[in-house]
C-alpha cells in the first residue's frame, strides 16, 4: 500500500486550512508553511476545489478555504479523490486481470484487510487529525 505525496499534501493542506485564523489563506502562505512548492501545490489545489473540497477566491484578499467543518472531511474521501485509496494487492484493483483470482485462496484475507483500512480512514477526520485522536 502506497499513498502518493498529493494525497498525503492533500491531508496536510486540509488541516492547514482548518487551524488557519484567516477567512481565505493564500497558496504562498500554505506552501511555505508546508513546504511544498506553489506550483506543486497549486494541482492538489485545483483538485480539492474540483472535488469541492475547499472554495477558492481570487484578488488580494482571496486564497482557499474549507467549504464544511473539518469533523466533516474524512481521509477516506480525501484520499479517493487524489486517486489514493489503498490496495494491498494488485487482484484486488478492478482494471487488473488474474488467473488465479478464483482459485485464490488468500484473496479473502486481502479484502478483508483492506476493507479494514478503508473503514478506519472513513472514520479518521481533518477534526482527528487536529485534535490527535486518530
Amino acid at each position: 500500500m502506497h499513498i502518493s505525496s498529493k494525497g498525503r499534501y492533500a491531508v496536510r493542506i486540509l488541516t492547514d486550512l482548518a487551524t488557519s485564523k484567516s477567512e481565505y489563506t493564500s497558496i504562498t502562505e500554505m506552501a511555505e508553511r508546508q513546504n511544498i512548492s506553489v506550483k506543486y501545490l497549486e494541482k492538489i489545489m485545483n483538485i480539492l476545489v474540483k472535488g469541492k473540497l475547499v472554495e477558492s477566491l481570487k484578488g488580494s484578499n482571496g486564497g482557499y478555504k474549507l467549504t464544511r467543518q473539518p469533523k466533516d472531511y474524512s481521509v477516506y474521501d480525501i484520499l479517493l479523490l487524489t486517486g489514493d485509496t489503498p490496495t494491498l494487492a494488485p487482484c484486488q484493483n478492478s482494471s487488473q486481470k488474474c488467473v488465479m483470482k478464483d482459485k485464490c485462496t488468500s484473496i479473502g484475507y486481502w479484502d478483508t484487510l483492506q476493507k479494514m483500512i478503508i473503514d478506519n480512514l472513513k472514520k479518521i477526520t481533518i477534526q482527528n487529525i487536529i485534535d490527535k485522536t486518530y
